[in-house]
């Protein structure tokens, strides 16, 4: 059983949990799942540390800042101040919907570029690590709008309640 709970809590667990009656084909389709979930996990880290051996590699820790829109109906985002990673400049904008545009930024030469958001040091919000890859030209020099990966709507509440926002951004630039 995968449940964790703090112990004063595991007799009313063991009362009410389903496991030791599941049939011995449920639980290797549950064992079989968990697998699945770590060897992702594994292909994730192992990327990351792939990442690691890159000769160009940027880190630096962002605020996002909350601003509301002036409009009839008053929109939530949030934007970091301008900041520079491998000798760029760059500005990271989030939004609650999908109803802000991105922000235009130029680059000065074609970027290939792998990048992550990690919880940062002065933040206790929990993000799994999601590796994202945009080549970034003048043609196309900003990214869609990509999904933070929250864990769960508790620390997505934690997020809109903050004052701001602190992760921390990594960028590892892709040589040719």
């Amino acid at each position: 059983c995968p449940w964790q709970g703090p112990f004063h809590e595991l007799s009313v667990h063991e009362a009410e949990c389903t496991h030791p009656t599941k049939t011995g084909n449920e639980l290797m389709e549950i064992l079989d799942e968990m697998d699945q979930t770590r060897k992702k996990e594994m292909q994730l880290y192992n990327s990351i540390f792939s990442l690691l051996s890159f000769e160009k590699i940027g880190y630096t820790e962002v605020q996002f800042r909350p601003y509301r829109t002036d409009d009839f109906i008053t929109r939530l985002y949030y934007e970091t101040p301008r900041l520079t990673v491998l000798n760029q400049t760059w500005v990271l904008k989030a939004r609650v919907n999908d109803s802000e545009r991105n922000p235009n930024l130029k680059v000065s030469a074609p970027l290939e570029c792998s990048f992550l958001l990690l919880e940062g040091p002065y933040d206790d919000v929990k993000i799994n690590p999601v590796i994202y890859h945009f080549v970034f030209s003048n043609e196309s020099n900003e990214t869609d709008y990509m999904a933070l990966p929250i864990v769960d709507s508790v620390e997505c509440n934690k997020l809109l309640a903050a004052k701001n926002i602190n992760l921390r951004l990594f960028l590892f630039q892709i040589q040719k």
